[in-house]
Formats: structure tokens, sequence, C-alpha cells
């Protein structure tokens, strides 16, 4: 009498039912593994139809290069693919399908019908398949090209099928994977059904852009920045990204594809949050269309089943090459280049963090010009607020109290210029270049808040709080980067506790923090003595800021948290020496003003991700005045 086995090796439908739990977990899933066998293929034209959000058919059809009766019923089995034959090909992958459960497993838990042929001839074959068994194979004419009909989704797994959402639901995830797949595929025809009506209906296109307009909305057109850059090793980077005044609540209009694939990814969106950095206001997202094309061998796309993460051999350096990239798109301001920044609804709070700049360095000349125009203030000024320090006001902060003091003697020669109405108008060296503030007419200030301006037919505002904000925050973070971090001891060092990933990304990362003013050692195990931090960042709470520092590390291979708290210092201490709002200002000043915006990247939006400039086109006044 045999030993009784606790261990059972499990029946073949039993497996295909497991992997559809894997694989197919919505309509949706159906969709973008079926279509995703049509792109790879060949086909250009797709044709998905849906009924009841896809829980009664999904049917997708294709012009792609078709099988023969032979490889149509190999499709069937688990594990049956065309894409890869040896563990290399794993490495290597340049289709979006090859694990060979897709057809398998949807046939676990559906009716499938599979129309099929690889010829001119018009003569293919139909396998029917019901629960994973096929029960019927017959020869059948149609064009050279695939359909797959998937009826009653889940109707053997009744448990399954109570899980699915509405009708709409399910046709909005539907929907969401056909976008997705033609964002990435512009030269592919695709069309929607859902009961018979037409959702969508995209032709060939040549580009990106015009299958944006089509999927995205074409009024999304002139906001939207093209980027296309490439390193020396080949990884590039290219596609569409919104400008900062055009962003969402959420991040459903962020789409990353890696070579081809998308991908929801923590590491890229991170990164793509990372360019727009101190350009969005919290809480708000961008639109972006991004596709990074690199060595497939150097990215891993086969750790989930559903293909939508992926894992990075050097994650820090795509991290930093795509963060760099939409950096280095956005940091001209593109209304200096004939764009149009739009107008945002007001914020419900407004940080009231501002920067510096320095007019100071600055001779004042005689220009001839009508002195009839240098008067757009009144003659009284608010007071500035001052900055007092002492003797170990470390160097920074001692930069901003120098500062203070030098701008008083700026504001008396401010003083004398508005009580000499009948004066000439004084001007800045430098102030006839080409840049854009410089050029534009000056009409005078609102509210001492808000200076008007005009460029050709256009009314221009301009935020002076929010512009010189951002002046002073370019300003010292270029110092801080430029010079050596100014560490500071700890009175008594300070032990932390981390958990393994944690600690083990810190330790990796020790000769990096060090550059950064941090001096952290190894303390046995999973601690760490923190002797030293950055001379800015003292007064704050330095154990809890390395703790997050190294859950970034180990997350992402860069710790934003070090970059934000240090930021958040500089913008704070830019604070001192401001123009505020309901500070008058003379056209002297507003020049100055203007001079330091034209030197600087990313003008359009204060740190906080304030717009710095609303433009109102002559054609708006004059509709504000019914005269259109």
């Amino acid at each position: 009498m045999g030993m009784k086995t606790k261990i059972k090796i499990l029946p073949e439908q039993l497996c295909n039912k497991i992997a559809a739990g894997e694989v197919v977990e919505r309509p949706a899933s159906v969709v973008k593994e079926l279509v995703e066998n049509s792109l790879d293929a060949g086909a250009t034209s797709i044709v998905v139809n849906l009924e009841a959000g896809g829980k009664r058919l999904i049917r997708v059809t294709d012009n792609g290069c078709g099988m023969s009766r032979q490889d149509a019923l190999l499709s069937f089995e688990r594990h049956s693919t065309s894409k890869i034959a040896t563990d290399a090909d794993l490495f290597a992958l340049t289709t979006l399908g090859f694990r060979g459960e897709a057809l398998a497993s949807i046939a676990a838990v559906s009716r499938l019908k599979l129309t099929t042929c690889d010829n001119d001839d018009g003569s293919g074959q139909q396998v029917y398949a019901e629960a994973g068994a096929i029960k019927r194979v017959d020869e059948a004419g149609l064009p050279q090209g695939t359909e797959i009909e998937v009826r009653n989704l889940f109707f053997n797994l009744p448990a399954r099928r109570k899980f699915l959402r509405k009708e709409q639901t399910e046709l909005g995830h539907a929907a969401d994977v056909v976008t997705k797949q033609a964002l990435a595929n512009p030269a592919v025809a695709f069309q929607l059904t859902h009961n018979d009506r037409v959702l969508l209906d995209l032709r060939r296109e040549k580009g990106i852009r015009e299958r944006v307009a089509a999927l995205l909305g074409r009024s999304l057109l002139n906001d939207l920045l093209p980027l296309e850059i490439e390193t020396a090793a080949g990884m590039k980077l290219h596609g569409l990204i919104s400008q900062p005044q055009l962003n969402r609540s959420a991040a459903t209009h962020i789409f990353t594809f890696i070579n081809g694939r998308y991908i929801r990814d923590r590491v890229v969106q991170h990164a793509v949050m990372e360019g727009y950095r101190h350009l969005l206001m919290k809480g708000r997202y961008p639109v972006a269309v991004l596709f990074l094309e690199m060595d497939p061998a150097a990215v891993d796309v086969n750790v989930h089943p559903t293909k939508h993460e992926v894992r990075f051999r050097d994650q820090a350096m795509v991290h930093d090459f795509i963060a760099d990239s939409l950096k280095q798109t956005l940091s001209p301001a593109s209304w200096t280049t004939g764009g149009r920044p739009e107008p945002q609804p007001a914020p419900d709070s407004v940080p009231s963090a501002v920067a510096d700049f320095d007019v100071t360095q600055r001779t004042i000349e005689r220009p001839a010009q009508n002195p009839a125009r240098e008067m757009v203030t009144p003659t009284s000024t608010t007071p500035r607020q001052s900055v007092s320090t002492s003797s170990e006001t470390p160097p920074r902060q001692q930069a901003v109290a120098d500062y203070a003091s030098e701008r008083s003697s700026c504001e008396a020669n401010c003083e004398q210029v508005r009580e000499t109405p009948d004066q000439e108008q004084y001007v800045l060296p430098g102030s006839r270049s080409e840049g854009f503030f410089v050029r534009l007419q000056i009409l005078g200030q609102y509210h001492q808040s808000y200076i008007l301006c005009q460029d050709d037919d256009d009314l221009i505002l301009i935020d002076q709080h929010a512009a010189h904000e951002r002046i002073g925050f370019e300003s010292l973070r270029h110092s801080y980067q430029e010079g050596a971090i100014p560490s500071q001891a700890t009175l008594f060092p300070e032990i932390l506790e981390l958990d393994f990933k944690s600690a083990a990304a810190l330790n990796d990362n020790l000769d990096e923090l060090k550059k950064l003013g941090f001096d952290i050692e190894p303390f046995g195990g999973k601690s760490f003595a923190l002797k030293a931090l950055p001379q800015l960042l003292s007064g704050h709470s330095a154990a809890r800021l390395v703790v997050d520092v190294a859950l970034d590390l180990e997350r992402i291979g860069r710790s934003g948290q070090l970059r934000d708290a240090i930021d958040e210092i500089l913008i704070v201490m830019a604070c001192h020496g401001s123009v505020r709002a309901n500070q008058a200002l003379s056209v002297t000043e507003i020049k100055a003003l203007f001079v330091e915006l034209d030197k600087i990247d990313f003008k359009a939006n204060c740190p906080h991700g304030r717009p710095v400039l609303q433009r109102l086109t002559l054609a708006e006044v004059e509709r504000l005045f019914r005269r259109h």
C-alpha cells in the first residue's frame, strides 16, 4: 500500500485558470493582450468591438501576418509563443508579448473563437474553444490577418464575474488600453466600437503630434513642447510634454513607454515629476507622452504577468536622464519665443515665501526717452523688511543680509526718482537687450502687486512677488550648488535604527551623502550614527530626514527628500529681502526685475508653481467691453 501524499500535480485546466487570474483581471486585460498580439503580428489596422463593456463580447480584428492551422492550434497551449526561444531572448525582448500565456489564459475563462489566415488566397481556419478545451476546428475564408472573439468572460468563474464593475466602468478601462496602444503606435489605424457605436476612429499618422491631438484633444497642442534627447550611450527620450500652465489634478495624463511598451513605473513617474519640480503647484500633474528607447538588455520587463512594471539595470541613471531631459526642455519659458500661457484658476491658498535678486550692482544712466512715463506709482512706498544677522550667520544667510544693507542705498535713489516727476526716465544698462521682459512696454502697477505691460497688441500682467521669488530662488540654488556644502557637527551623535533594505541603501550611498554635508557612520547591524549634517538643515529633524532619504535611495536610487528640504530652506532664506505684493515699484526697479527675469530659466512659474505671467489678447479685452 503506497504512502498517501499531500502534494498533488494540478490538472492543466486548473493551471490555466490560475494563470488567467494573473493575466486576465477584467475585459481591459483581454483587450491589452489581444491588441499586443496584433501589433506583434505587424498589423497596420486594428478594430476592437465591445459589447456590455466587454463582459458580453470582445472582438479584435487585425490585418497582421496571420497563422497557419498548426500554429493556430498550438497558440492555445500554455507557454506557446513565437517570440522567444532561449533564455537569452528574455533579456533582449523586442516584442510586446512573449510569455505565451495570453490565449490559453483567456480561453480558460471564456468562449473563444479564433479565425486566422496567413496567405493571400483567403484560405484560413477557425478554432472554437470553451473553458480552455478546443471544441471545433473548421476551414474559413477571410483576408490575411486574425480575428479573435471572446464571449461571456468568466462564465465558468461566477465568483470572479461578480467582481466586474458596471458596463461604463469596464468600457472606460478598455478604452484606456486602446488609447495607450494608439499613442505608442501612430502608424497603426485603430477603431473602437461599443454596442455598435464608434467611440474611436483613428487613421494612420506620420507622427505622435497628430495622434495626441486625436486622442487627448487638439486644444492641448499649443501647450505641448516637443522633446527629443539622446545620450552617447544610445538611450533616447522623445515625445511631448506640457508647459507648466497645462496641468491636471491627477497623473492620468502621464503616458510613459519603454521600447514601445506602456509602463506604469514608480521610478519613471518620479523622474517626470522631478522634471517639473518647482514648476507645478502641489497636487497638480503635467500632461506628458514620453517614449524611452534603450538597450532591451538594460531593462527587465518580465517582473509581472501584466508587464506594466519594469526593472532597470541602473535605475538612478534612467531616472536622472528623464528628469534632466524634461528640465532642459522646460527651462526656457515658452512665451519668450511666441508661446502663450493660458489663464489658470486661482489657488485656494498661496504660500508666502519669496526670493531675492540684486539690483544694486547696476549704475543708472540717462536715456533720451519721454520723461512723462517715469512715474507709474504713487510717491509713497511700502516699507521693505530688513534682515538682521549675527556673527554666527551661515554664508548663504549672510549673503541675504548683505543684500538688505545694500538695498537701503538703492531705495534712497529710487525715492529721489519718485519725488522728481518732471525728471527724465532712468533705465538700466543692458535693458535694451533682446530678452522677452525688457522688450515689454511698461504701463504701470496695479494694486502695488501686479505689473501691467503691453506686448504688441496683448496686455501682460506680471505678478511681481512670484517673479521675484523665482529669481531669488534660482540665484541662491545656483550659489548653493556651486559651492562646497558646509557641515555642522552634532553635539552628540544621533543613533538611527533602520530596516534591512533602507540600511543597505544608506550604506551604499554614504559617500554621496558626505558630499551633501552629512557625516554618517555605520554603528553595527542596521544602526548608523549621525555625526554631522548640512548647516542649512540645522534645527530640522535630521534623523527623520535621513530615514526618509534612505527610503528614497532604496526605492528609486535618488533622494528627493533631501533636495526638497534644502530647497525649502533656500526659499525661506531668500524671502527676507524680496519684493512683496503691496509694494510700490518705480520704473527703474521694474526694469531691474525684468533684466534679472530674462537671465534665468523656469521664469514662467514661482518655486511653488504659481504663474508669473498672464496674457490678455486685444480680442479678449474687447470682448469684455462687448466690442465683438
